[in-house]
């Protein structure tokens, strides 16, 4: 199997276009049961307005060539969920993160995100993207994090998920503190080889209700509609200003405008990508609203010292933000 032998676009639509069929068999009539995917950490190289894409990497990134592709679907296993946003990241072939560090090697387009990108999945929950296998690389004396995949999932309804993928038959997974993790046994998945490359299905399933109405009837679905949401990176009329203050002890504000009346979901997130709390969900007219955080999770405790995510999800898009407690 070649490490850079290209991907045709006739073949990359084959592949995606077996999302919808076998190969997505539901979790419970394969006998593995039916378990929302489970968290991990977020790390320190997430970058936010990602391009909206499905090949993250160059022909001539060096690696070996990989089709990943799944469903979204709710905690049924079977009900799509359309429209959310699957955002990935990953190291290059020698374990380097573009953008967060320097890299002596890969990304000869010189592409400011490479090996980064975000989809959406289509009407039946599909999703598909063709990148590079990460590689390895060391955290510490002969501690080492194996191949993964970062993911940051938001549909239109509900919170965001932020996990990471792991790869079968890799030296490092008993070691690593997030892929030994016994929740972390549905990600790590198999890969195929095949004469295009590596091949691996990964199913997302989210926490979310299948009889939820948010699910088919909170955005409308449609040709037109999906390619305007491709092609731009930054939702019309959705803005989430920085917290103030940040850093912050007690209290901080969190400003976010919005240009017409719309359903608001705004969350707190750790750097593990573990729910904090949620500070709006529900329908607000347009203009700006100022929102107060006064440092605690959902069940009124007071957070540590560290840093936060603050994810704002609308149905025409969402906006990411970080901000510091300083106790």
């Amino acid at each position: 199997m070649s490490r850079n032998k290209v991907i045709t676009r006739r073949k990359f639509l084959q592949i995606g276009g077996i999302a919808t069929v076998g190969l997505l068999t539901p979790r419970y009539l394969s006998g593995l049961g039916c378990d929302p995917t489970t968290p991990d950490f977020l790390g320190p190289f997430w970058e936010e307005d990602a391009p909206y894409r499905t090949v993250l990497a160059s022909s001539n990134e060096p690696g070996y060539r990989l089709i990943l592709f799944g469903k979204v679907t709710a905690n049924d296993c079977q009900t799509p969920i359309p429209n959310t946003i699957v955002d990935v990241w990953h190291a290059n072939d020698s374990g380097c993160y573009g953008i967060s560090e320097n890299c002596e090697t890969g990304n000869p387009e010189d592409d400011e995100y490479n090996l980064r990108g975000r989809v959406i999945s289509g009407l039946n929950g599909e999703y598909v993207f063709e990148t590079i296998k990460p590689g390895f690389y060391a955290v510490g004396p002969d501690i080492y994090r194996p191949s993964h995949i970062h993911f940051m999932i938001t549909p239109i309804a509900g919170d965001s998920i932020i996990t990471q993928l792991y790869f079968e038959g890799d030296d490092y997974i008993d070691t690593d503190p997030g892929s030994s993790n016994p929740n972390a046994i549905n990600r790590i998945i198999p890969l195929q080889e095949t004469e295009s490359g590596l091949l691996g299905v990964f199913n997302i399933i989210l926490d979310i209700d299948p009889s939820d109405k948010m699910i088919n009837g909170f955005y409308p679905v449609g040709p037109a509609r999906l390619s305007n949401y491709h092609n731009r990176l930054l939702p019309e009329g959705l803005r989430l200003f920085p917290p103030y203050p940040n850093p912050f002890n007690s209290s901080t504000n969190i400003k976010i405008e919005l240009d017409r009346s719309t359903t608001v979901l705004l969350s707190v997130f750790d750097l593990k990508g573990q729910w904090v709390n949620t500070l709006v969900k529900g329908r607000l007219h347009s203009g700006e609203h100022s929102i107060h955080w006064d440092g605690k999770n959902s069940s009124g405790i007071e957070v540590p010292t560290g840093e936060y995510i603050v994810v704002l999800q609308t149905p025409s898009g969402r906006k990411i933000s970080k901000l510091t407690i300083l106790r």
